[in-house]
């Protein structure tokens, strides 16, 4: 009735090769850290309609250990790509 492989139980040999194939797949989609950042936007004024991006303009001094702060500002047209 089954088919065995090599001259294994192939059950186990399955359940062997799955958690082999498991351990394999949690190792390379492993959760990447998330990181959060805080700050300030300064936004453009509520009249202008065209395109618009953000820029970091500086970082600021952690309010608690390990918090990132900064300030942001909105600026009209799309973002420049540098060279």
């Amino acid at each position: 009735m089954g088919c065995q492989l090599s001259g294994g139980d192939p059950v186990r040999s399955v359940v062997s090769r799955l958690a082999r194939l498991e351990r394999r797949n949690r190792l390379s989609t492993a959760p990447q850290r998330l990181r959060i950042q805080y700050g300030y936007l300064k936004t453009l004024p509520d009249d202008y309609t065209g395109p618009r991006h953000v820029v970091t303009v500086r970082q600021l001094p952690p309010v608690e250990p390990g918090e990132d702060w900064y300030e942001w500002e909105e600026r009209p047209g799309p973002e420049q790509c540098r060279k």
